[in-house]
């Protein structure tokens, strides 16, 4: 039996993956940016719920890339202290 969330799942972690790596960052948030100022948005209502999800994913993954970087200073600091 297929799975219909299985493309979605494969999309996440590639979106996620590309998110992580520096040398990529840059390019799917600008990709990401250009996709929620779309405006072409066949139907209204979907395309509202669509820039939700995705806008959705982009803080959640940004703000958790930015707690990693803080925790990995924080860690820095204090090896270096000791």
């Amino acid at each position: 039996m297929f799975n219909v969330f299985r493309p979605l799942n494969v999309f996440y972690n590639w979106y996620r993956n590309a998110l992580r790596h520096p040398k990529s960052r840059w390019w799917v948030l600008g990709a990401t940016v250009l996709w929620l100022v779309n405006p072409l948005n066949a139907i209204p209502i979907v395309g509202e719920i669509d820039d939700a999800i995705v806008l959705g994913i982009v803080v959640t993954e940004v703000s958790q890339i930015v707690l990693e970087n803080i925790k990995n200073k924080k860690s820095i600091q204090e090896n270096s202290i000791v």
